[in-house]
C-alpha cells in the first residue's frame, strides 16, 4: 500500500513569483486544511486507475494569498475539491487552495491563477488528465458573478452576483445571491436560499428553495423538491415529491408519481402522474389532472378543472365561479363557499356530494338509475348551472 505523503514546500509545478497578468499575490498565511485536501474520485478514473484500487494522495500544505487586482468576476474548477465562495465587504481577494495530487506524479501540479478585464481565473489544468484536484476557499467582494465547475466535489456560494454552478455531482448550497443562478450538480442535493431566480437540474438529487423572489425553474428527475417563497414557479420532480408553500406567481408542477403538495399560490396548474395531490389556499385557478391519485383541496378561488383520472376528489371551502370535475369511477364531494355559476361533475360510476349556497340553480342530475336528492332551490331558466352525470353512481346536491 502507498503510503501518504505530505509535501513540507509547495512542489515545482506550483505558482511561484508574479504571474501572467501583471498582477501582484500578497501571502497572508499557509495552514493545512485536511477537509480540503481529499482524493477525487473523478480523478482516479480520468488517469486510468482501478476504481477498486483506489491510490493515495500527496498533500501539498495550503497557501493564502491576497489578489490586489480588481476583482468583478470569478471563475474556478476544483477537479472533484470542494469549493467554497464567500462575498464579504471588503476590497481584495483573498484565495486559499489546497492541492491533492497521486505520488506518482512526481510534484503537485500547477495552479494557474489570472485576472483578465477582472476576471480572476482559477484552475489547474493539468488536473483534467491526471490524479490530482485542488480545493479553494475564495473571499471576493459582495456581488462578484462565479462561474464554478467542481467535478463531483461540494460546492458553497454566498454573497455572489449572478452565479453558475456545474458541481458535476457534488452537494450544492447557495444563499444571498444578488444577480440569478444557475445550477446543475448531477444527482447532488442543491440547496439555495434569498436567491431573486433560479434554475436548477439537480439530475437526480433532491432540491430545496427558499425565498426566491424571481422565476423558479426546478427539473429533479426523481429527486423530492421543497419550495417556499417564489415567484413563478416550473417544477419537474421526475418522479420525486413535491412540497410547495407561497407562490407569488403561476405555478407548474409535474411530479410523475410523486405527489403535490401546494399551499398558497395565486394559481396552480398540478400533473402528478398517479401521486397524490392537495391544494390549499388557491387564490387563482386550480387545475389537477391526477391519474389515478386521490385529490384534496380546500380554499380554492379561482376556476376549477380537476381529471383525478379515477382517484377520489374531496374539495371543501371553494369560492370558484366554476368547476369542471371528472372522477372517472371515485367519489366526489365539493363543498361550496360562494354561489357558483356554472357546475360540471362527471364521476364515471362514483357517487357525486355536492353542497352550494344560494340559488336558484338550473339542476341537470343523471344518477344510471342509482339515487337522487336535490335539497335546494331550482328554477329551469336560472342564470347559474349545476349538471352532475354520475353513471350508476348516487347524487346528493344539498344547501351549504
Amino acid at each position: 500500500m502507498r503510503q501518504m505523503i505530505t509535501a513540507g514546500q509547495p512542489g515545482p509545478g506550483s505558482q511561484q513569483g508574479p504571474v501572467r497578468g501583471g498582477w501582484i499575490w500578497g501571502a497572508v498565511g499557509a495552514a493545512t486544511i485536511l477537509a480540503l485536501a481529499v482524493p477525487g474520485v473523478r480523478a482516479i478514473v480520468r488517469s486510468g486507475h482501478d476504481a477498486g484500487f483506489p491510490r493515495q494522495s500527496s498533500a501539498v500544505p495550503t497557501r493564502t494569498v491576497v489578489v490586489t487586482q480588481p476583482v468583478t468576476a470569478l471563475s474556478v474548477e476544483s477537479y472533484g475539491s470542494p469549493i467554497r465562495v464567500i462575498g464579504r465587504p471588503v476590497s481584495q481577494v483573498t484565495v486559499t487552495e489546497a492541492i491533492s495530487f497521486d505520488p506518482d506524479m512526481g510534484r503537485p501540479p500547477h495552479v494557474t491563477h489570472r485576472v483578465s478585464r477582472g476576471q480572476l481565473t482559477l484552475a489547474a489544468p493539468v488536473c483534467q488528465r491526471h490524479d490530482c484536484s485542488v480545493g479553494f476557499t475564495v473571499s471576493v467582494p459582495v456581488g462578484v458573478t462565479v462561474n464554478a465547475i467542481a467535478d463531483g466535489g461540494p460546492v458553497s456560494v454566498s454573497g455572489a452576483g449572478a452565479t453558475v454552478i456545474d458541481s458535476g455531482g457534488g452537494p450544492v448550497s447557495a444563499g444571498d445571491i444578488s444577480g440569478p443562478i444557475t445550477v446543475s450538480s448531477s444527482s447532488g442535493n442543491v440547496t439555495v436560499a434569498r436567491v431573486p431566480q433560479a434554475a436548477i437540474d439537480s439530475g437526480g438529487g433532491s432540491v430545496t428553495a427558499t425565498a426566491t423572489g424571481g422565476r423558479l425553474s426546478v427539473h429533479a428527475e426523481g429527486g423530492g423538491v421543497s419550495v417556499t417563497g417564489a415567484g413563478p414557479s416550473d417544477i419537474d420532480s421526475g418522479g420525486g415529491p413535491v412540497t410547495v408553500a407561497g407562490v407569488t406567481g403561476p405555478l407548474r408542477v409535474s411530479s410523475e408519481g410523486g405527489g403535490d403538495t401546494v399551499t398558497r399560490a395565486s394559481s396552480a396548474d398540478l400533473d402528478s402522474g398517479g401521486g397524490p395531490v392537495t391544494a390549499i389556499a388557491i387564490h387563482g385557478a386550480l387545475t389537477v389532472r391526477a391519474e389515478g391519485g386521490q385529490v384534496q383541496a380546500t380554499d380554492v378561488t379561482g376556476a376549477l378543472d380537476v381529471d383525478t383520472g379515477g382517484g377520489p376528489l374531496t374539495a371543501v371551502a371553494i369560492s370558484s365561479a366554476t368547476a369542471s370535475v371528472r372522477s372517472e369511477g371515485s367519489d366526489t364531494v365539493l363543498a361550496f363557499a360562494q354561489a357558483p355559476t356554472a357546475v360540471q361533475v362527471q364521476t364515471g360510476g362514483g357517487t357525486a356530494t355536492l353542497s352550494v349556497p344560494g340559488g336558484p340553480y338550473a339542476v341537470t342530475a343523471d344518477s344510471g338509475g342509482s339515487p337522487e336528492s336535490v335539497a335546494i332551490t331550482t328554477s329551469p331558466g336560472a342564470s347559474s348551472t349545476i349538471n352532475v352525470g354520475t353513471d350508476g353512481g348516487s347524487i346528493q346536491i344539498g344547501p351549504a
